[in-house]
């Protein structure tokens, strides 16, 4: 069978090579997988020997850069989804980031005016989220823009001191970043695209940041004396 590389996504059988053409999308891969697992088999990538299964988690797991020679690239990682499974997709990502004593979280709109779970579901959404990134006596540092609400800080706090009553925070205000970073013990950490009020409204992802972006990044904290 001939196939034009480009435009096929080939399966191989053995001996038998088949190509689907146009070039599936990935949602449909994913439905693809899911109908041959159901039906007993799998479907391994030819070049680097993952079973779409494992791409999936790879994906979940540490996002585009498992594949991609960048630091990160806005990849629709998670659909939309309910906001339960949207937190749930975020706190299973966050928490490979720990046990940490030293959690930097760099979010304009950490503490919004008008949280969409209302203040006490969102303060407690986003201690829960916190807690199992840290250690018992870990040291929280937010960075978060000058418009943010004081309310929904101090409801975040008092729940957080709940789950881990030996865990500090403070509190920086800069208009200087624009994307989300969370970042541990100073030496690995994450980009997050999508504000935490509202998860699953929309596409969002999720991935690892390399070593020196993780050093660039607390530069610029030092800089700003932050």
């Amino acid at each position: 069978m001939t196939h034009d590389p480009v435009d096929d996504t080939v399966l191989n059988f053995d001996d038998t090579l088949f190509g689907i053409r146009p070039n599936p999308s990935y949602r449909d891969l994913m439905r693809i997988d899911k109908f041959v697992e159901d039906l007993g088999y799998r479907m391994p990538m030819l070049d680097r020997g993952y079973s779409l299964e494992e791409v999936k988690e790879k994906l979940r797991t540490e996002g585009p850069s498992a594949f991609l020679n960048l630091m990160w690239v806005q990849e629709d990682i998670s659909p939309k989804a309910p906001p339960n499974e949207a937190w749930m997709f975020v706190a299973k990502r966050l928490a490979k980031l720990g046990p940490s004593n030293d959690l930097i979280i760099i979010d304009p709109y950490l503490f919004p005016k008008t949280p969409s779970l209302g203040v006490e579901g969102y303060a407690k959404y986003l201690a829960e989220l916190i807690s199992p990134v840290l250690t018992p006596v870990a040291t929280v540092t937010s960075v978060v823009n000058k418009v943010t609400s004081e309310d929904v800080m101090k409801a975040v706090q008092a729940e957080l001191a709940v789950l881990k009553p030996g865990v500090s925070w403070s509190v920086k205000k800069t208009e200087h970043f624009h994307d989300r970073f969370w970042i541990t013990d100073r030496s690995k950490g994450v980009v997050v695209g999508a504000s935490l009020n509202g998860l699953g409204s929309r596409v969002f992802f999720i991935d690892a940041l390399k070593a020196a972006d993780v050093g660039s990044v607390v530069g610029e904290l030092r800089a700003l004396g932050l």
